[in-house]
């Protein structure tokens, strides 16, 4: 046990090395980009006094070693400051369009992988035989099936005029609701869901699937499945006490990184669907060169990926004891 805490207690020392290296890079990485942030923001031509007055107003006249502190000092304080483009502050900005794709994103993850881990240790456990086929081919067939693509695929079916016309065609709520009750709200944001969440778990399902049944596979060729049996252990129960443990490493692990496909997957659904996310504000804030907007957003999500493989580590020492030496 005090192995295990000195363990976790030197994770917790690279996580507070590794947020601030990342936090330091994300000041240098958007300032390195080309582009005067003050001809996107002014209207029109505008003049060099124009855009001098407004460096000065947005602090870009500072030295940079200047800049960075009080880059800092806003990371510090929980103040990532103002939007040079939304007229607000960064959170304001960011938190709304964040919380519909955590939405979007964690209903998607769930159902991707309890669906993707099952079929995977179906796959497994009949390895050569028609389901394993089924499953295989199928997951390598929406694996290869760009998420924008699938969306297009699934509008044209089940929201265009003329066709089945089940769900909306774009957008997060139907803004033409009047004083809606709550079971409308509801109703109203699982139509707008559905479709989001469906490519969601059609693109990213079959990852899970795969790693899964390639795991299982491998763990069957270990000794201790072969001793377990000799045992007289039943199929089922090598399966799920000694098999599955053991392949569901990779799977924490990928669950864990998939964290950041908020913004690398997510943004092409948010596209095609109008979703009002992460994404969306992501694309829009890199055309529009506002600078601390994009620095939350990444700081975020840069943070949220490293916590998010943190607690991975943590729960696969627990899963396997091997990770302890």
């Amino acid at each position: 046990m005090a192995d295990l805490r000195r363990l976790i207690a030197r994770k917790v020392i690279y996580l507070v090395i590794t947020l601030f290296a990342i936090a330091t890079l994300n000041f240098i990485m958007f300032y390195l980009l080309p582009g005067e942030p003050a001809t996107v923001l002014l209207p029109g031509r505008p003049t060099k006094e124009g855009i001098e007055q407004l460096r000065i107003y947005l602090g870009l006249d500072q030295p940079l070693w200047y800049q960075y502190l009080i880059y800092v000092k806003h990371v510090v304080t929980l103040d990532l400051g103002e939007s040079w483009f939304w007229k607000g502050t960064v959170l304001d900005t960011i938190m709304p369009r964040l919380q519909n794709t955590l939405i979007l994103v964690g209903i998607g993850t769930f159902f991707a992988i309890a669906i993707g881990t099952y079929a995977g240790m179906l796959a497994g456990a009949r390895r050569g035989k028609p389901s394993d086929i089924l499953v295989t081919g199928t997951g390598l067939f929406l694996y290869s099936i760009p998420a924008f693509w699938m969306g297009m695929i699934l509008l044209l079916i089940f929201a265009v005029e003329g066709s089945l016309d089940w769900f909306p065609l774009k957008g997060s709520y139907d803004i033409g609701l009047t004083n809606p009750s709550l079971s409308q709200i509801i109703v109203d944001r699982a139509r707008h869901l559905f479709l989001p969440v469906l490519t969601f778990v059609l693109t990213a399902y079959a990852e899970f699937a795969l790693i899964m049944r390639n795991s299982l596979t491998d763990a069957f060729t270990e000794d201790y499945i072969q001793t377990a049996r000799a045992k007289g252990l039943s199929d089922r129960n090598v399966l799920r006490r000694h098999a599955v443990p053991n392949a569901m490493l990779p799977t924490v692990a990928n669950t864990a990184m998939y964290v950041g496909y908020i913004v690398t997957g997510a943004i092409q659904i948010e596209v095609v669907f109008s979703w009002d996310g992460i994404g969306r504000l992501t694309w829009d804030a890199l055309q529009k060169r506002d600078f601390p907007v994009l620095q939350g957003i990444f700081l975020i999500l840069a943070t949220v990926v490293i916590l998010a493989n943190f607690v991975a580590d943590i729960i696969s020492l627990y899963i396997d004891p091997r990770l302890k030496a």
